[in-house]
């Protein structure tokens, strides 16, 4: 299926459409129903599915999102988002079903992880890449997301914001092999369509060893089945006998124990490498222990959280789950501050440990972190981002304008993370009474994306007062 633009819808669905942009403000429940009907006609018109996303969302406000829970229940879907096979054998189908899991409740994650693997399984790639960067929004640190996310984008020759996307997944966990992967190939990609070599070579000649792209190629596919990963740690394991100081091995090991959940296994095999006279100096393999006990600490979470969904009246599970929350966000804090003092100018640390103390509302604290963050390339814009956000949360409008001013100057191209800067950096102006600097920010953002957050309802509130 090919994707279609909204000019290239009949003339009397575009005066529909149209009625219902108008509409979405005012009356959003009209809007919706315009939208969905449309959309499901053409459901290769991303432009339609976007405006509908925005109208569901304004539909949606002041509703509970526990009732919209209940009716995507009680709504007879013939789909579930762990059947890959049914949805990839009638994909249309598949999207349909996911709209009206959103309709119901347009933060519905599962719905949009169908919509993205429907779309996918359509080649239909933009409107995938919609729905899996929805999920990023909802969801921001859900890495197999990251990982669709990426894959989509390298398909759609945006090599640059996956790279972006994978950057910051691989701060959070660096030792995630399948996000480095991606990211490689990511800049693969983007060095071929710089340098315009020449189509005829395939992407392995492109790579100066062979080994190293069939290994990335494995990797990108990301889809190894338990009984293949239990294969690959026999066979490490063997190679560990017959190679015991070779920390690869042991690495492998533990990478795909940590693949199929079994962090205690996969502590145990880091444990043993770092044994190794190779390993005792190895700060990724000391990061790696954190990441790996972080990641023990949320699958338990999920575990209770899947129980409370099943038994909400369950208090015990919900002290319990409390306290599991408290205990991973402790130690996140905990094994970030520690980096932190052992490697003061380890700049990516300090970043994270900004990062944490702002989600604390510890924003003096985050501030401190930030400003000497900014020093790596690698986290500069988004230290720059943060800190502006920590001084528009301290009212220091003015200093926010500057870091965001400075941010803004130093992305290329219309990201989601410039998209980010524009709508702070006009909330900004906007705190500052500076209505003229505010909507100049804003209608760049809403010239590149009107369904981002209210800027539609600013850009019509502007327009209305005039």
């Amino acid at each position: 299926m090919e994707e279609i633009q909204l000019k290239d819808l009949d003339q009397r669905l575009q005066k529909q459409i149209d009625n219902a942009r108008k509409a979405i403000d005012k009356n959003p429940s009209y809007a919706v129903d315009i939208l969905s009907n449309i959309s499901s006609r053409n459901p290769a018109c991303l432009d339609v599915r976007k405006l509908l996303r925005q109208a569901q969302q304004r539909a949606s406000k002041g509703k509970s999102k526990g009732f919209g829970g209940f009716l995507a229940k009680v709504t007879k879907i013939p789909f579930s988002i762990g059947n890959e096979s049914k949805i990839k054998k009638d994909p249309e189908k598949a999207m349909e079903s996911a709209e009206q899991m959103l309709r119901a409740d347009p933060d519905n994650v599962a719905a949009h992880k169908m919509l993205g693997m429907a779309a996918e399984a359509l080649e239909l790639f933009t409107t995938a890449a919609f729905a899996y960067d929805s999920i990023r929004k909802i969801e921001p640190k859900n890495t197999d997301n990251i990982k669709a996310l990426m894959s989509v984008y390298i398909t759609l020759g945006e090599s640059e914001e996956a790279i972006r996307i994978g950057e910051a997944a691989y701060r959070a966990n660096p030792a995630d092999d399948e996000v480095q992967a991606l990211i490689k190939k990511a800049s693969v990609e983007q060095t071929m369509e710089k340098g315009r070599w020449e189509e005829d070579k395939s992407f392995r000649d492109k790579l100066k060893d062979e080994d190293e792209s069939q290994k990335l190629e494995q990797a990108s596919r990301a889809k190894t089945g338990e009984s293949g990963l239990r294969s690959l740690i026999d066979a490490a394991k063997k190679a560990v006998v017959e190679e015991p100081e070779n920390m690869n091995h042991y690495r492998d090991i533990a990478s795909n124990y940590r693949k199929l959940g079994e962090y205690d296994n996969a502590l145990e095999w880091v444990g043993k490498a770092r044994e190794l006279e190779a390993g005792r100096a190895d700060v990724n393999l000391e990061r790696l222990v954190g990441t790996l006990k972080r990641e023990k600490m949320q699958k338990a979470i999920r575990e209770v959280e899947q129980h409370l969904e099943e038994h909400p009246d369950d208090a015990e599970a919900q002290k319990n789950l409390d306290n599991l929350r408290l205990e991973e966000r402790a130690f996140r804090l905990e094994q970030c501050e520690s980096l932190v003092q052992r490697y003061p100018n380890e700049y990516s640390y300090r970043y994270e440990l900004g990062e944490l103390y702002f989600e604390d509302e510890e924003t003096d604290k985050a501030i401190k972190e930030l400003q000497m963050a900014q020093r790596s390339p690698k986290v500069r814009i988004a230290s720059l981002i943060l800190l502006g956000k920590a001084y528009l949360r301290k009212g220091f409008h003015d200093l926010a304008a500057e870091q965001l001013t400075t941010a803004k100057n130093e992305i290329t191209g219309m990201t989601d993370q410039k998209k980010d800067v524009l709508y702070e950096l006009g909330t900004a102006y906007e705190k500052q009474g500076d209505m003229e600097k505010a909507m100049a920010e804003f209608k760049t953002l809403y010239g590149a994306d009107i369904s981002y957050r209210d800027v539609a309802e600013k850009i019509d509130a502007f327009y209305s007062g005039k």
